[in-house]
């Protein structure tokens, strides 16, 4: 296993380098650009990850990733002894391989997001939950130490994404099954360990108080806001997205292992109460919410990783049927397949892929065509404000452009820009002209009426369509803005949208 990480490390490293951000990834990039304790619609840990990873590697593509490569690394090596210490060092090593063959690890592990650090951290605390409640354990260890190396991954998720806030509930209910985990509930140890969950967490509450809870609001009432009932084509799209995270076989057979997981812990197994316990609760909360809120492919990441030991440890088990090893075969053939075309479609044309859904091929060009336009200013007066309408165009231009300049978002016209509203005081009262970029992806709709409100003129310039090989990817159009100035009636802000 240890060899198989380190050639998946190099490979990866050298893919790193060779790709294109994608927009999440240059919004991040951001982030570490302007480090805080927190910010608006994230924890922290991804931009003190890039923010390290660009100290040691540079502002390049590897740099943002390069931190994204080491925990991949790590995680795999986690999944194996997750796996060995449940079942055996057989099911330990496949359980990483399936991980590894999935588009929502393997590729994970060069795209650089929030469920990064988090899918690490809640790994490695189930790894130590086992010491601390199966009967084989071994304990909590001189001074209780494992509770408390628990309470610190557990902060660690949270500073990673909110999703980490269903982690401490499954701890405590796996306790409060299991009769280890209730004699530890006697003393204080779990207590405290979760004063250092919230001690570490406290970053991301010193940020909300001093920002009138903007990213809890966000949260909660900002999501709670684009619910409009019942949706049934969110369920497809939910269920599509799930099948090409994990693969279709695969996905099948996490479904059916939920079944035998909870069979089993009703049984009093303690490994399957465990597996179970840190899986199927998840599992539950997406899948309600799915039909009435488009729920990501990366959101359900931590509710998989009990399913995979637990898929992995069945059909090691069955192994002895002849078509249970030949679906296993199928099943890791079609996550590779998946897995590699997702990893060769920037370079291949070929690959059939839906270009509305490409967001890694054109940025490097996009940057190109705005710093033409750039470079016609008058070198003595201040350089034009870089606008893109939506977060994912501004963070790109940011990224690609020779200088790194501070581009502005929505918030700049008169929109919300989610982070980006809390960096409007770097350009607020600048007497500058500016050049705004839309993506047709997400259009600038009411372009003349804004455009209007914060320009004195404005001039269309020459759209940019870039391609991947032969096939349009995208079109951007483009504007050049006259003495661009923040509106009065802004409808963004520090106070969310």
């Amino acid at each position: 296993m240890l060899l198989v990480s380190a050639v998946l490390t190099v490979l990866r490293l050298i893919y790193s380098s060779r790709v294109q951000l994608a927009p999440q990834e240059a919004y991040y990039w951001q982030y570490a650009r302007h480090l805080d304790w927190s910010y608006f619609d994230h924890p922290p840990m991804c931009a003190w990850l890039i923010a390290l990873g660009v100290k040691i590697a540079g502002v390049s593509e590897l740099g943002v990733r390069l931190l994204t490569v080491t925990s991949g690394t790590v995680l795999t090596l986690l999944l194996y002894s997750l796996g060995t210490r449940l079942y055996s060092p057989a099911v330990g090593a496949f359980t990483a391989l399936t991980a590894n063959m999935t588009v929502l690890f393997g590729l994970g592990a060069v795209v650089m997001t929030p469920d990064v650090p988090l899918v690490l951290f809640w790994t490695a605390a189930l790894r130590v939950l086992c010491e601390l409640v199966l009967p084989d354990g071994k304990g909590p260890g001189r001074g209780a130490f494992r509770w408390y190396v628990l309470g610190l991954l557990c902060g660690l998720a949270m500073l990673s994404k909110y999703t980490a806030a269903l982690l401490p509930p499954q701890i405590l209910v796996t306790a409060l099954l299991t009769p280890r985990g209730r004699a530890a509930l006697r003393t204080p140890h779990p207590y405290l360990a979760v004063l250092l969950a919230l001690a570490v967490f406290t970053p991301v509450l010193y940020w909300n108080a001093t920002h009138g809870w903007a990213s809890f609001s966000f949260q909660t009432r900002g999501r709670a806001e684009t619910v409009h009932g019942v949706q049934p084509h969110l369920i497809g799209r939910y269920l599509g997205l799930q099948a090409v995270a994990v693969g279709p076989l695969l996905y099948g057979a996490l479904l059916a292992s939920t079944v035998h997981v909870a069979r089993r812990a009703l049984k009093g197994d303690p490994r399957a109460r465990l597996l179970g316990l840190a899986s199927l609760p998840g599992l539950l909360v997406f899948t309600a919410v799915s039909p009435f809120h488009w729920v990501k492919m990366n959101w359900v990441a931590p509710a998989y990783l009990g399913l995979f030991v637990a898929a992995v440890a069945r059909a090691w088990e069955l192994r002895a049927v002849p078509w249970r090893r030949v679906h296993g075969l199928l099943t890791l053939g079609t996550g590779g397949a998946l897995v590699l075309g997702m990893y060769l479609m920037p370079f291949c044309p070929l690959i059939p892929f839906r270009e509305k859904d490409n967001l890694v091929n054109g940025w490097r060009e996009l940057a190109a065509h705005v710093q033409t336009y750039r470079e016609q200013w008058d070198a003595s007066a201040r350089p034009p404000l870089v606008i893109g309408w939506g977060y994912k165009t501004a963070s790109e231009l940011a990224f690609y452009l020779p200088d790194h300049p501070e581009t502005q978002s929505d918030g700049a016209l008169g929109g919300s820009g989610l982070a980006y509203d809390f960096w409007m005081d770097r350009v607020r009262g600048l007497d500058t002209d500016a050049i705004i970029v839309s993506d047709a992806r997400q259009p600038l709709r009411d372009a003349e009426e804004r455009l209007r409100d914060h320009c004195d003129e404005v001039f269309a310039l020459e759209p940019v369509t870039v391609y991947r090989g032969v096939r349009p990817v995208t079109t951007f159009g483009l504007w050049h803005c006259e003495h661009w100035h923040a509106s009065s009636d802004r409808r963004g802000g520090p106070d969310g949208p």
